[in-house]
């Protein structure tokens, strides 16, 4: 009697467990999936508070996704910027201020892409992927801005926000050749990102986390594992890069700049961390010195180009 008792109990046991398991699995991936999806945000303001004219551009992505942007063209300009947006924004619809920052560039005598990653804005795509995938889209978007503007795709620089500044930085590792990267509040690792800031997108325990990374690399195919921006910028010292990380920010911590900064053996790379700003709020809240920054950064970097 007793032998049956407990064996009872044990079948009750590991049933209990499994069942615990499928409903922990279950709302993983229900989270992974739902998570991954955003909402697509308006385009505002309109192209017309950048600059008088633009063009409308459709481009495909490297694995043949429709982008769309808005291209601004200085006449004779031998320079140019493509801007990256962030999770959740588009390509002017961001706390980053992405339209103040096109119209500085245009007074530089830099043309401007500004355009939408898969998953976002007009452009095709269900989800994004933390910097996987999203790097086909800049590339894209690099090809085009290269040819626009008449230009060697080496003087074509990328600025990237958040999600769109790791993308930038997993760039490099898909095509080294690009120009120079700036990142503003760009994450170093997207493991460690997600461990840290999962909860305020999830709304729920941090122990569900791992079981949404799990069932996101098993179901959706999308292994942070591979998004390592600073073995990137490691594993390229040829290359000098500008990071910028505001101290207080509370979705990518300020150890995030820290890190991307240190992996650099570049002596030429820069880490501007600015005091007391939130998440991509350094140029709001220092506009001139971004300014000073960013562009002392290009110029310099574009300068040595042949």
């Amino acid at each position: 009697m007793f032998r049956q008792t407990r064996a009872r109990w044990a079948v009750l046991f590991v049933g209990t467990l499994v069942l615990g398991l499928a409903v922990y699995l279950g709302i993983s991936f229900r989270v992974a999936e739902s998570v991954t999806r955003v909402d697509r945000l308006p385009l505002e303001p309109p192209a017309t508070a950048i600059a008088p004219t633009h063009e409308d551009v459709s481009f495909a992505s490297r694995d043949g996704l429709l982008l769309r942007g808005w291209w601004f063209a200085v006449p004779g300009a031998d320079r140019a910027v493509v801007v990256v947006h962030g999770r959740g924004r588009n390509r002017v619809n961001s706390t980053f201020h992405p339209a103040e920052i096109a119209r500085m560039l245009l007074g530089h005598h830099y043309s401007v892409l500004l355009f939408d990653l898969r998953g976002h804005g007009e452009s095709e795509g269900t989800r994004y992927t933390l910097g996987i995938e999203e790097p086909r889209d800049v590339l894209a978007a690099i090809d085009e801005t290269a040819a626009k503007a008449r230009i060697d795709r080496r003087r074509v620089a990328i600025i990237g926000e958040s999600l769109g500044g790791g993308s930038a930085l997993m760039t490099v590792k898909a095509d080294p050749t690009i120009g120079p990267v700036v990142t503003d509040s760009a994450f170093a690792d997207g493991n460690t990102v997600v461990s840290e800031s999962a909860t305020r997108y999830t709304n729920l325990p941090a122990w569900f986390t791992p079981g949404i990374v799990l069932t996101s690399r098993v179901f959706l195919g999308l292994d942070l594992g591979e998004v390592k921006p600073a073995q990137v910028v490691a594993a390229h010292p040829e290359r000098a890069f500008l990071f910028i990380q505001c101290t207080s920010d509370d979705t990518v911590p300020a150890h995030h700049g820290t890190d991307l900064k240190a992996a650099s053996a570049n002596p030429r790379t820069e880490l501007w961390s600015v005091e007391g700003c939130n998440h991509v709020q350094a140029y709001v809240t220092h506009p001139a010195e971004w300014e000073e920054h960013v562009i002392g950064f290009l110029e310099r970097e574009l300068d040595r180009l042949p």
